[in-house]
């Protein structure tokens, strides 16, 4: 943050509410710093605390200094300035009296320099029990009457249609909508930006976004890890409400939205809630549930099966794992189906989303087809957007295999995607956030598979921890028109400087088998004559 233009009029309150939370710690605060560090917060702008939890900024930095990345030669004076500008207040989240000091501290900072305009950004960083009692208190203490007031509301959203109506409408009586920032962290991904400009502004892929070239897709989140981390509410809530009803759901709508009338950010939102609206309600016999076990082979004893954890119910059926199958009545989007995977202590951890179009024929008298090209877009462990494409292979003889297209910008300068929300709820740009009508449209599609698992209860389909999910789910995958295979090794090959010498051997093995198969006949060297 620069120094404090002595001309400057407007102040910038930024309340973190919940600030003893791992959000706060491990996001929020490095994220924070990060814009303080490289001088892109707005002047003049306040940090402070609000839990029910006593802090002191002393005790509280070193609680922070492991998520912030901090290096040794350039930190050390701007770090101190950093955290002179935070201010951490302790109170009740239904204690009125409590808000009203809150205020009293924000006016106090907001006043010192002349600065007459007061902006205030609230963060709510809290689990669901408390929300009525914040947003209310809020609404009624501490709103600037000078500037602006934003919330940012953090999942989960209720638990599902029923819930979620009180959930919207308290949120919609204290605050305008223009004024809910209803947080999800992927759609801030540049691969995801970088998607909606392939879309829309190149011919090649314009055309062929519709169910004429488009078999299925598939939007994977995967992690390795088993569920350590919020662990009462993952019990809780489950992975269905944890991930699909949100953020991967905002995926889809990204994915799938007709093109804005224009720019502004209303239209883009708009779009979004309409291709929501077009969503079929989800039957109960298009997913699969799954929960992970021990595979008796690893000796570390954090890698067991979910009910062995000390801190989960023995007797527990919250499924790990989780695949459903969506449909959009639409005309773009008529026969495709939208295959949602997510899952706890799988083989590996990544984000993608795969675009599988449909297969060509390459050989009409065997009817033997190429292998689909795939629009790859991956969130993490990196940004990657990339085409699995089918060329010649090197060598005399003509037979296939598979490359990529790669079509990823590399820019070093932007800021990660925490970063960039924050920054956009400073400016108001409310792009890349949820309006509460589009989570409202998400229960619905959802509500009625999740109100059979709570009532019903059933027996989730074991995996073995470290493997790749229920073999059920392939198979339902496989019916529904999405074609599994082996992981991009080519592309793997060139982003691991580590790859061993006889896992090269495996991938160059693994890549002839795959390239012989999808040789058509009249490639083959019989079939030219040679």
């Amino acid at each position: 943050m620069l120094p404090i233009d002595p001309n400057n009029e407007t102040a910038y309150s930024f309340v973190v509410f919940g600030a003893s939370g791992r959000l706060a710690l491990s996001k929020i605060f490095p994220a924070l710093w990060q814009l303080y560090r490289d001088n892109r917060l707005p002047q003049g702008t306040k940090i402070f605390t609000f839990c029910r939890t006593h802090l002191e900024v002393g005790t509280y930095r070193i609680k922070c200094v492991p998520y912030m990345g901090l290096s040794k030669d350039r930190d050390q004076i701007k770090y101190n300035s950093f955290w002179s500008n935070v201010h951490c207040c302790q109170g009740m989240y239904d204690s009125p009296q409590d808000y009203a000091e809150l205020t009293a501290a924000m006016v106090r900072q907001e006043t010192r320099h002349n600065m007459s305009l007061a902006n205030r950004i609230f963060y709510l960083a809290l689990p669901p029990i408390v929300f009525d009692h914040v947003t209310l208190n809020i609404s009624r203490k501490c709103l600037s009457m000078t500037g602006w007031n934003r919330v940012i509301v953090e999942k989960p959203f209720a638990r599902n249609e029923l819930t979620y109506k009180p959930y919207q409408t308290q949120l919609c009586q204290t605050f305008k909508e223009s004024q809910i920032y209803m947080i999800d962290h992927y759609l801030s991904k540049q691969v995801i930006h970088n998607l909606f400009v392939l879309r829309f502004t190149n011919h090649i892929w314009s055309e062929t976004w519709n169910n004429k070239h488009i078999a299925a897709v598939m939007i994977s989140v995967k992690c390795e890890k088993p569920v350590q981390a919020r662990a009462d509410y993952f019990n809780q809530f489950g992975i269905i409400r944890d991930i699909m009803t949100n953020d991967m759901m905002q995926l889809l709508a990204m994915l799938t939205i007709e093109q804005p009338y224009s720019n502004y950010v209303e239209d883009m939102r708009d779009e979004k809630l309409k291709v929501l609206k077009q969503v079929l309600t989800l039957d109960i016999s298009d997913v699969i549930l799954g929960q992970y076990c021990n595979n008796g082979v690893e000796t570390d004893p954090t890698k067991v099966g979910y009910t062995q954890h000390a801190y989960i119910p023995k007797e527990s059926l919250t499924p790990t794992f989780a695949m459903v199958v969506l449909r959009i009545k639409s005309k773009r989007w008529n026969s495709v189906p939208f295959i949602l995977r997510v899952g706890k202590a799988l083989n590996e951890t990544k984000t993608e989303v795969r675009v599988q179009y449909k297969a060509m024929e390459c050989d009409r008298s065997e009817n033997k087809l190429s292998i689909p090209n795939e629009l790859v877009l991956r969130l993490s462990p990196r940004e990657q957007l990339f085409m699995r494409m089918m060329l010649k292979r090197p060598g005399q003889e003509l037979c296939l295999r598979e490359t990529e297209l790669n079509l990823m910008l590399r820019d070093r300068t932007v800021p990660d995607n925490y970063q960039s929300l924050l920054l956009d709820i400073f400016a108001g740009n409310q792009m890349l956030f949820m309006r509460t009508d589009e989570q409202c449209e998400i229960w619905r599609i959802f509500s009625p598979v999740l109100a059979y698992i709570d009532v019903e209860r059933p027996k989730p389909l074991l995996y073995d921890f470290g493997s790749s999910g229920p073999m059920a789910a392939y198979e339902m995958a496989a019916r529904n028109g999405f074609t599994f295979y082996q992981s991009d090794e080519w592309h793997a090959r060139q982003g691991m400087a580590n790859t061993t010498q006889n896992a090269s051997k495996e991938v160059i093995k693994a890549e002839s088998n795959r390239a012989q198969q999808a040789t058509p006949s009249w490639m083959t060297p019989s079939a030219m004559g040679s």
